[in-house]
């Protein structure tokens, strides 16, 4: 399983927000987590956007605007983040090209188990878990968004 490129913006930005001194009350550019992630603008404001919409963060416009998180990094789940993200359906789909083994088939179900699994690891992990990770504390001191 490979994860969208969306998703890893997402947690790129929420681990970036989540490891500042304060990560309920500091405030990033969109601009500046842009550049800072090496992405397009565009791309960085859809991220945000949807973020917005899921009160995973607040916006704010103008002058010392930009955005802070809105949930204690304690609490918020990776894998909480990733049901968010990514697209929601099935690992192969049986039905869309019908296979003769749709319906007595072991593989799906082993794949199905193995999404599952997969999710349930990561909510096991809170943003809070890898916000103190040097290389990252070391990227909020040196970039000053």
């Amino acid at each position: 399983m490979q994860l969208t490129r969306f998703s890893d913006l997402t947690l790129r930005l929420l681990l970036y927000l989540a490891s500042r001194d304060q990560p309920l009350e500091a405030v990033v550019t969109v601009r500046g987590m842009s550049t800072l992630f090496h992405v397009p603008y565009t791309h960085m404001v859809k991220v945000v956007h949807q973020l917005g919409l899921r009160g995973m963060v607040a916006t704010t416009k103008g002058k010392g605007g930009g955005v802070r998180l809105m949930r204690d990094p304690t609490i918020v789940r990776i894998g909480e983040v990733l049901r968010m993200t990514e697209p929601a359906g099935e690992i192969i789909d049986c039905f869309t090209q019908a296979c003769p083994l749709r319906f007595d088939c072991r593989l799906k179900e082993a794949l199905d188990e193995a999404h599952e699994a997969f999710f349930k690891e990561l909510d096991r992990h809170t943003l809070a878990d890898f916000a103190t990770m040097p290389t990252l504390r070391a990227l909020v001191q040196v970039s000053g968004a």
